[in-house]
């Protein structure tokens, strides 16, 4: 276990990144017809990001294969599973400069009805674990860098909410 300065320790203690999930999402938005209907919207692409007091990250992306020319493993690239995928990545993140330092450690892919189930259920204060091991694992991006501009947290391909 590192050891954390006075300083550090008051930055973790107001740390924004901490204590809350990130999200990102890309779609279609559900749009109301002209007679008042609900027209049902499309995600392509769905993210949830946490960071943890002990300097572990996690990232679950949720990809529907509906939209076969969409990438959204990036940074990085990793070939989906058949069907409906979710991939889990963990690591460690550190705050050096004003960025959020992530390393990705370990990128798990499982099919979409192996892991709803267990993510509903989840504990948001530690990291998800399957119970089930992952049917591949792959590699992306290992180093990846975070900031925040304007309260919203950002890195080069997109803005969190």
């Amino acid at each position: 276990m590192a050891i954390v300065c006075a300083a550090q320790e008051d930055t973790l203690r107001t740390a924004p990144w901490l204590d809350r999930e990130f999200r990102y999402w890309q779609g279609d938005p559900m749009m109301h017809g002209p007679n008042g209907e609900c027209i049902a919207g499309y995600t392509d692409e769905e993210r949830r990001m946490s960071f943890f007091r002990d300097h572990r990250y996690q990232e679950v992306i949720f990809e529907d294969r509906g939209l076969t020319t969409l990438r959204i493993w990036q940074p990085g690239d990793c070939e989906p599973l058949q069907g409906d995928t979710v991939a889990v990545l963990t690591g460690i993140w550190s705050w050096v400069s004003d960025t959020l330092r992530v390393t990705v450690e370990l990128t798990a892919q499982y099919p979409l009805e192996d892991v709803l189930e267990q993510y509903m259920k989840r504990n948001m204060d530690e990291p998800f674990v399957m119970s089930m091991p992952p049917t591949r694992v792959c590699t992306t991006e290992r180093e990846r860098r975070f900031w925040f501009d304007v309260g919203r947290l950002a890195e080069v391909v997109r803005t969190w909410d």
